[in-house]
């Protein structure tokens, strides 16, 4: 089996239907990951089994819990190899989205990856209105969440802010929450709930000094994963 044919089956599995030009960028996404990966240290996760699980599927289970809009504006904070952000802006193409990565190795791979899997299909397909314009609306900042947070141009400007590594609530609060709109949302992926509610306690001080509320604690056994939901109030 082809691993075109082998990504296709299994995201169509899990309920995620690709589209022709999807799985050309899946496709140009994992084989520069691969090609990267011999050279920084992106990811131990090198089978391509894995790699559509545990990476691309993984990353967007969180739209089995939420729904993500065209012209929505999302930052993945600690985005490493583009997990969750760039297969997000795959999948729902018309969300304008920030990358914020502090190891300059691998913005530089965020940043050539943007710059490939943008361009037409080997066929010569053209890109949709869409396509072209979510392509120009991803930004890659090569610097620390916290020296982010601190900048008037980002302060705020959010509808979502996205998580998906192994800090704290508590410790991710202080960068990610300055970054959320008025209504924003905060999703932060969580493996089992064992030590959520207990996260969920050491940051009450911190949500409440921001006027975030923890709004769902949610689910997918399909991928066993949870996801903190923290919602800014509108004022």
């Amino acid at each position: 089996m082809t691993y075109e044919k082998h990504l296709k089956e299994t995201f169509s599995h899990y309920g995620f239907p690709l589209t022709a030009r999807q799985v050309e960028q899946f496709t140009r996404y994992r084989s520069e990951l691969l090609r990267w990966n011999a050279h920084v240290n992106l990811t131990a996760i090198t089978k391509d089994s894995e790699i559509i699980r545990k990476h691309f599927l993984d990353s967007l289970s969180v739209l089995d819990c939420i729904s993500l809009n065209t012209g929505d504006a999302v930052v993945d904070i600690g985005s490493g190899a583009g997990f969750p952000g760039v297969v997000l802006k795959i999948y729902v193409p018309g969300i304008r989205l920030t990358l914020v990565e502090a190891s300059k190795k691998k913005a530089s791979f965020l940043k050539f990856l943007n710059s490939r899997l943008w361009l037409e299909t080997p066929d010569g397909e053209a890109l949709s209105r869409v396509d072209m314009t979510g392509g120009v609306n991803v930004e890659v900042l090569a610097q620390r969440a916290e020296i982010c947070a601190r900048q008037p141009a980002y302060i705020g400007a959010y509808d979502w802010v996205f998580t998906r590594y192994v800090a704290s609530l508590a410790e991710s609060a202080v960068y990610c929450l300055p970054l959320l709109k008025p209504n924003g949302k905060w999703v932060a992926y969580k493996s089992g709930e064992g030590t959520i509610k207990a996260e969920i306690r050491q940051s009450e001080p911190i949500l409440s000094g921001f006027d975030v509320t923890v709004e769902a604690v949610l689910t997918n056994p399909k991928f066993n994963r949870s996801y903190v939901v923290m919602h800014r109030a509108n004022t």
